[in-house]
């Protein structure tokens, strides 16, 4: 089932919460009217086309029938509903609640404000954002990690020069 969501505002114009809005069906029969529910709709559906009477003819050969007679044709009028009735359509409204609009708020943490005049949502004051400070005890850990990561890096490049050096003694090695 489809829903909008509906933005409320409150009696000084500033958002308070959004709002899941469900629609209501609308029946539409064939002559164009509208009904709410569906029973009334294919009760005036079926006035618009009523039943057809229908005539048939069938041989009778029952143990009903008079002596000396083999079969009979009868004749009779059957009433059946109409072959080609066309559906209902179904159209969903959406109702706008009261104090409510259709138009995204931008920020609702800014208490946006709703301009009746402009038709728009307008940001409130901005609420000042002040970024939380590490703590000694965070600036320490920062800390004993960078120095820790430049002791790893220096005992890389003692690895490396180590390996470099014993390359060349193996060089030298083998020239002697």
């Amino acid at each position: 089932m489809s829903f909008k969501i509906a933005y409320e505002y409150d009696e000084n114009k500033v958002f308070v919460r959004d709002n899941i809005v469900f629609p209501t069906i609308i029946y539409i029969t064939d002559d164009g009217k509208e009904f709410n529910d569906i029973v009334s709709a294919n009760d005036h559906q079926k006035e618009l086309f009523p039943l057809q009477a229908v005539e048939i003819e069938y041989e009778n050969d029952s143990e009903n029938l008079k002596e000396g007679v083999e079969s009979e044709i009868k004749k009779e009028t059957i009433y059946m509903e109409a072959v080609d009735v066309p559906e209902i359509k179904t159209k969903e409204i959406f109702i706008l609640p009261e104090n409510c609009t259709w138009e995204i708020v931008p920020s609702p943490s800014n208490d946006a404000k709703w301009d009746v005049k402009k038709k728009k949502w307008t940001n409130g004051e901005t609420p000042e954002m002040v970024p939380p400070a590490p703590s000694e005890t965070e600036l320490l850990a920062q800390d004993n990690a960078d120095q820790l990561m430049q002791i790893a890096e220096v005992e890389f490049k003692m690895e490396q020069t180590n390996q470099d050096n014993a390359d060349i003694l193996m060089l030298i090695a083998e020239v002697m």
